[in-house]
């Protein structure tokens, strides 16, 4: 009975462990953690990044600690040029949901411009197709205000 007992308690504990290193692995894709590390451009890449005509893509970075007021992290890098309807992704590298809505940030007013909706901790957005209209576009967080960067599109 002791016997049966121990080799119960073992079975039930690998199973156990089992189970716990599936749900670990549940939403690791190959592709996303390749897709996190491509066509990527940060503030050490470049102060002012340029998407590459013709769809190219454009990556703007949401640091660790960009969601504290005081921290003086934000969106990096700052200001992006794009081509006009190029498309820009949003990687939250934060341990704070993050929004990158287009607006007026003093107000927290969107302008429907454009918006990611809430990326999630160590998410990207979807890529956005920015608008074809020449111009600067000021965007936000819409849960953090004080973030705050700009899309320039030629």
């Amino acid at each position: 009975m002791l016997r049966e007992y121990k080799m119960n308690c073992i079975v039930m504990g690998a199973t156990m462990i089992f189970v716990l290193l599936a749900i670990s692995f549940v939403g690791i894709v190959p592709s996303e953690t390749l897709a996190q590390t491509t066509n990527t451009t940060t503030a050490a890449g470049a102060a002012n990044a340029t998407s590459a005509g013709g769809g190219g893509e454009t990556t703007v970075v949401m640091p660790l600690g960009s969601s504290s007021a005081t921290g003086g992290k934000g969106y990096e890098p700052p200001t992006v040029t794009v081509s006009a309807g190029g498309t820009v992704i949003w990687d939250n590298q934060d341990n704070a949901l993050h929004t990158a809505t287009s607006g007026n940030p003093d107000t927290a007013t969107p302008d429907g411009k454009f918006d990611t909706g809430l990326i999630g901790a160590n998410q990207q957005s979807k890529p956005l197709t920015m608008p074809t209209e020449p111009g600067d576009y000021v965007y936000f967080c819409t849960l953090h205000p004080f973030l705050v960067g700009t899309v320039t599109v030629q």
